[in-house]
């Protein structure tokens, strides 16, 4: 607990009762009649000097008292926010108790002083404030509940500002206090010369060898140091640099501690300013483009980057609209999703306007901007940040040109190669479908007069249905695809699937196990595409199976982690040999097989098929023995075309 205690008249020279009351006793010790005059007199000067003692330089030493206990406190608090230590949260309220007993102290003696009413309704004021401070503290403290990162970042914003204005009114009132004593020290000192003149007059003879003495003591112990601290708040005033009060053979000299106490004040009060400049380059040396707008959007502060982004100086970007340094193209976008937004009081980010260089070229841009408020909640400052994105934007359109050519390469081959299939199929179509009437019919004839030519007819007839299943494979790799995309139901596209490998299912003996998760839910796609895409799927992993095993079909869909989108998941699972981890890369190439019976186009065209569609296609094998093919498409596609 603070206290604060005062010397007795006699006990002690430091104090400034009594050296005037040593001036006094000078004057009086010359004659004893001066003993009647000089006692009126001097009990009105110890009245007034106790006034002094006992509000004014309470009132002052107990002010800055407060602004060194507030200051340490909300450092304590700023370092335990940043570094999160709770040791640093309980010194710091540790601390509000010690400011509560200044302000019941203060509240004390201003209460027993009819001069300092406007006091008496000050101080409650800023101790209900200071409440208010350290209840938002205690609320934001590392200690408490965790707070969501929209609501910290606004409490603590809060925070600031309520730090910032009670440190400026904490500031003020010292100020107050001291002028308040420097005044009354005035009226003192006024007092003290004009009794000394009476008392002169009066003693003109007898006190004159008293009276030059207590005037040199005056001079020396009051007077002196007194005007040095006058002149000391004149040249604090004038925001000149003020010296420190030189030094005291008697540190507990009042005078000595109060200009020392003014001093102290001054330093602290500078660096306040520091701060303020210390905060002012850090804005102008950032890395990146930021500028400080006011609530109304003029630019107020800017840094070197964002003059050199626009070929402007400092000073000529200050005052002006941030208006004037967007493009034309560029306003209308940003008044509605940027400027609108702000003036919400929501963050915008990352917003792709253009600028408007001075020499009226553009460069494209990623805007940023936060609204800052005061203690009002009120705007008081927009801080921007925009990022030049011009050599981005570059890489993308040569990345976009890079994908066109490769695509219009892609189906210049991919049109040489249909032109090619297209007329070897058509060429090898007509005389395999002469072939295969011509041995279904004789088959027809002699399977019941001859059992031997008859399976042998059946054995070509198979032959060559595969042949022209290996012709169309040609055909549809061979030639770009146009998506006629249609509704179409999974339990559909699963009935579609099934009746085209039913053939080569039952001739094997395999089942087909269905999983459908999405029901009867509608997908839009390329029916006859698709259906032909999952067969092959199906259809590889029953030739791969081994007899009277199962072949599993699961359709589901789920979140795209990457694109923030639905996607539909059909997965392939068989129980054969699995994938042979070499050739795994290379599954998916055209003619590639390990199939004597195959050509290598049944994957290549399943993997076509599902880039059309925009999905992916992979394979891998299984834990529980197998292959597991999948396949993921968006949920949602348009028509695609290869450009042409």
């Amino acid at each position: 607990m603070i206290t604060y205690k005062f010397p007795h008249l006699f006990s002690r020279t430091s104090s400034i009762k009594t050296k005037v009351f040593i001036c006094v006793f000078i004057a009086l010790a010359g004659y004893f009649i001066a003993t009647l005059s000089s006692f009126y007199a001097s009990s009105t000067q110890i009245t007034r000097l106790t006034r002094l003692q006992n509000v004014y330089f309470p009132l002052a030493m107990m002010a800055d008292d407060l602004v060194s206990s507030f200051k340490k406190q909300t450092d304590l608090y700023n370092d335990a926010f940043i570094s999160g230590e709770t040791g640093k949260i309980i010194e710091a309220e540790l601390i509000s108790n010690t400011v509560s007993q200044l302000f019941d102290h203060l509240e004390k003696v201003v209460a027993h002083d009819p001069t300092l009413s406007h006091e008496r309704i000050q101080i409650p004021e800023l101790r209900n404030r200071y409440r208010d401070f350290y209840k938002l503290a205690a609320k934001i403290s590392p200690r408490r509940k965790p707070n969501t990162a929209a609501d910290l970042q606004q409490k603590r914003l809060t925070l600031v500002n309520m730090q910032n204005t009670l440190l400026s009114d904490f500031n003020d009132l010292a100020h107050h206090f001291s002028k308040v004593t420097e005044q009354a020290i005035q009226n003192e000192k006024r007092f003290s010369q004009a009794n000394n003149i009476f008392l002169g007059i009066f003693f003109v003879l007898v006190l004159i060898v008293a009276a030059l003495s207590s005037r040199w003591f005056a001079n020396q112990q009051l007077i002196t140091p007194l005007a040095r601290i006058q002149e000391m708040v004149s040249r604090f005033a004038r925001n000149k640099t003020v010296a420190p009060p030189p030094p005291h053979g008697n540190r507990n000299d009042e005078i000595h501690k109060l200009a020392t106490s003014f001093w102290n004040m001054t330093e602290e009060l500078k660096q306040t300013m520091v701060s303020k400049n210390y905060v002012d380059n850090i804005i102008k040396r950032m890395t990146g483009p930021l500028m400080v707008l006011s609530p109304n959007h003029s630019v107020i502060k800017t840094n070197d980057n964002s003059a050199k982004l626009l070929g402007f100086s400092e000073k000529e970007m200050l005052g002006r609209p941030i208006t004037d340094f967007v493009a034309e193209e560029s306003l209308e976008l940003f008044a509605e999703q940027g400027l609108q937004t702000l003036a919400l009081g929501e963050d915008v980010i990352n917003l792709e306007i253009f600028f408007l260089k001075k020499d009226h070229t553009t460069i494209s841009v990623l805007f940023s901007g936060s609204v800052m408020f005061n203690n009002l909640n009120l705007p008081e400052a927009v801080i921007c940040v925009a990022n030049d994105i011009t050599a981005h934007k570059k890489a993308e359109e040569m990345l976009r040109k890079i994908e066109i050519e490769q695509a219009l390469a892609k189906t210049a081959t991919l049109a040489a190669i249909g032109e090619l299939t297209s007329s070897i199929v058509h060429e090898m179509r007509n005389p395999l479908s002469s072939i295969k009437m011509n041995t279904k019919a004789i088959h027809q004839k002699l399977v019941a007069t001859d059992d031997v030519f008859a399976e042998l007819a059946a054995i070509t007839i198979q032959q060559s249905l595969r042949l022209e299943n290996m012709l169309n494979d040609l055909l549809s790799y061979g030639k770009p695809l146009s998506l006629q995309i249609s509704p179409i139901t999974a339990e559909e596209l699963i009935s579609a699937t099934l009746n085209s490998v039913a053939q080569e299912k039952n001739e094997r003996k395999i089942g087909v196990e269905i999983s459908n998760e999405l029901g009867e839910r509608i997908l839009h796609l390329d029916k006859e595409l698709f259906t032909r895409a999952l067969s092959n799927l199906v259809l590889n992993a029953i030739q791969w199976s081994p007899p009277e095993s199962k072949v599993q079909v699961l359709i589901s869909a789920a979140d795209n982690p990457c694109h923030q989108s639905e996607q539909l998941i059909f997965e392939v699972r068989d129980h054969g040999q699995g994938i042979n981890e070499e050739k795994k890369q290379r599954l998916f190439q055209p003619f590639f097989t390990t199939r004597r019976d195959g050509i290598g186009l049944g994957l290549a065209n399943v993997r076509k098929i599902v880039d059309y569609h925009g999905g992916r296609v992979t394979a891998e094998n299984s834990n529980r023995g197998g292959a597991v093919f999948t396949i993921m498409i968006p949920a949602e596609i348009a028509q695609r075309r290869l450009p042409s």
